[in-house]
């Protein structure tokens, strides 16, 4: 049986904010920041998107002809949801007008909870429960409220949206190829739907000893000799920064075979960075890296094959990090330069440290109020240049904490 991905989309909202203008105006060399985190620009919603608007927004373009009986679940990951008890996944049913009788639910794992949600969905399928339905999973997640602090450098948002079937036409899953290693860890995490708080440095430990542990079980699991300078031609890692995706590299590299710093760099820029495109234009990527990274490979200019292995290394804070494979499908490349990504990202709009800091402000005292209304006059005029008559959904107002969204 086959299983994988139909199709695969990505929303990396509707503005973005300069790396290079960021740095300068909190006094730091541009170009070391840039070359330190692999970021240009970060992606930054209006106060009148959240994980709601990015998902279906992220997922309306791969549903447009798609019988909405077809689909059997949708899974939503984040660890940005509006609300502690009602999932977002039951506001996205309710956009995309999916069928009554479809599962739903929402998952949380920090930046895990997106293949958290794909890897049941998977599972779903390979059981023989579907009933030849296909699933639909949505990773959405942007970054709190960091301003003046060198976290706000690696902050970003995006949302993912993958069909899953019996029929892929991107990815085919080799399901019994994965490594999972967990432990009980404080590294980065969100006590509150306010904060979003850690320690770099454990974070880091945590991500390379979760990197290294799953490693070491996909390679006992796989079920023969496993060459990690052969068997994978690409490599897709978890990026809360596109910098910290070297770093995975390296570890990996001298895991299984110590080597020279340039001969890493230079296996890096082969294997990783065409994977790292759409993350340098969004930031973090969330639990949306992988998906995020397949998207950028698939819809390239890198010569990948049909049958080619993509390693996928996912890690959530907490923590869990899992290593896993894919294979590439004829004519993945094709369809996914159909969705036009790149000129999604480039339709954004750049937006100035004053408006950033507004943004960022308004939206934080916007968080968990009873009533509100978003001001679709600041920034000035994006609005009408990129929501209004688009067909993107946003958001109207909260009422009594009832969020009413419309399409645009």
């Amino acid at each position: 049986m086959n299983i994988g991905i139909e199709r695969l989309n990505i929303y990396g909202c509707s503005m973005a904010l300069s790396q290079r203008r960021l740095a300068e105006a909190r006094d730091l060399d541009p170009q070391k920041v840039v070359d330190d985190f692999l970021i240009d620009t970060r992606s930054i919603n209006p106060l009148w998107e959240d994980t709601v608007t990015m998902g279906a927004n992220a997922a309306k373009p791969i549903m447009e002809d798609i019988d909405p009986d077809s689909i059997g679940m949708l899974i939503v990951g984040t660890e940005g949801s509006v609300d502690f008890g009602k999932p977002i996944s039951t506001n996205i049913i309710g956009a995309l007008g999916l069928s009554r009788n479809i599962r739903n639910y929402e998952t949380k794992h920090a930046c895990y909870s997106g293949i958290a949600a794909l890897d049941t969905a998977v599972n779903w399928l390979a059981a023989g429960l579907s009933g030849g339905r296909k699933a639909l999973v949505i990773s959405s997640d942007f970054s709190r409220e960091h301003l003046n602090t060198k976290e706000e450098f690696v902050m970003g948002g995006v949302a993912a949206a993958v069909l899953l079937s019996e029929t892929p036409k991107i990815l085919d899953f080799e399901i019994h190829r994965k490594g999972t290693w967990s432990d009980d860890i404080y590294d980065t995490f969100r006590p509150s739907a306010l904060a979003e708080v850690g320690n770099n440095e454990v974070s880091l430990y945590s991500y390379m000893d979760a990197l290294e542990g799953s490693w070491e079980d996909y390679v006992k699991r796989a079920g023969d000799e496993v060459d990690f300078d052969k068997d994978h031609q690409w490599l897709s890692y978890h990026t809360p920064f596109p910098g910290m995706a070297f770093q995975a590299h390296r570890t990996l590299c001298n895991v299984n075979a110590p080597r020279k710093k340039a001969e890493v760099k230079e296996d890096f820029a082969n294997r990783v960075m065409p994977a790292l495109r759409f993350s340098k234009r969004l930031g973090s990527t969330y639990g949306s890296s992988n998906m995020v990274g397949t998207a950028a490979l698939l819809s390239g200019d890198s010569d990948v094959k049909e049958g080619d292995r993509v390693g996928l290394y996912a890690y959530g804070s907490g923590a869990i990090g899992e290593f896993w494979s894919a294979k590439v499908i004829g004519g993945a490349r094709e369809l996914m330069k159909s969705m036009g990504i790149e000129t999604q990202l480039d339709a954004r709009r750049d937006v100035s440290i004053e408006e950033y800091e507004k943004i960022e402000l308004t939206r934080k005292d916007s968080i968990e109020v009873p009533e509100y209304t978003p001001d679709r006059s600041f920034p000035s005029g994006l609005w009408d240049s990129n929501y209004e008559g688009k067909g993107l959904l946003t958001l109207e107002k909260v009422e009594n904490y009832v969020r009413t969204y419309a399409w645009s």
